[in-house]
């Protein structure tokens, strides 16, 4: 799965998305729906797997399944199973029995706030994770500096990726860049 191209293409359809905000935090939380609902739809569209589901907020056909659309990430990636209940009225259920990605999604800009969804990424037990925040103005280095021990402190491989902040998507100009923690070291990669 090529991650970087997925965060491309859904931040290049969420910023051609028509959205509307009564103010510059309404169209920029507007915005950032557009962003998670187009990434679920990327994630969606390459694992259209009947073992393979894709959990969000947004999502439609698990809650039934699974009593939940969301589990415990903005959007999680699981391998799903079947097995059936004992007893004498046997009746077959479905569980997810990996997860493959684990994504979360915080344009605050701000470290602490990066932090505590780092503590949700490493809750999990997902062979991939990924934070998506914003562009930093200033200290991008120190920011990622900052995070390498919580995310070193995990399980799986960690990434980061930073996209333009929703309030800047008519004035910016930045692509989005992802960094993969390997080795204790951040790498971008392309």
């Amino acid at each position: 799965m090529d991650i970087r191209r997925i965060i491309d293409d859904s931040y290049r359809n969420a910023s051609k998305a028509l959205v509307m905000g009564t103010s510059l935090a309404a169209l920029a939380r507007a915005r950032e729906r557009a962003f998670v609902k187009s990434l679920v739809a990327e994630l969606q569209g390459i694992f259209a797997d009947d073992d393979i589901r894709v959990f969000s907020a947004y999502g439609r056909r698990n809650s039934r399944d699974f009593g939940a659309e969301k589990l415990l990430s903005d959007i999680a990636v699981g391998r799903i199973d079947e097995s059936c209940a004992s007893g004498r009225e046997a009746e077959n259920f479905l569980f997810v029995a990996a997860l493959l990605w684990q994504i979360e999604v915080d344009f605050s800009r701000e470290w602490r706030r990066a932090i505590h969804a780092i503590n949700r990424l490493n809750g999990g037990s997902a062979d991939n994770k990924l934070l998506i925040g914003a562009h930093l103005p200033r200290g991008g280095d120190d920011y990622l500096q900052t995070l390498r021990a919580p995310f070193a402190a995990g399980t799986g491989v960690a990434h980061i990726a930073f996209i333009p902040h929703p309030a800047d998507w008519d004035s910016s100009e930045d692509a989005p860049v992802l960094w993969r923690l390997s080795d204790g070291e951040w790498s971008e990669a392309t």
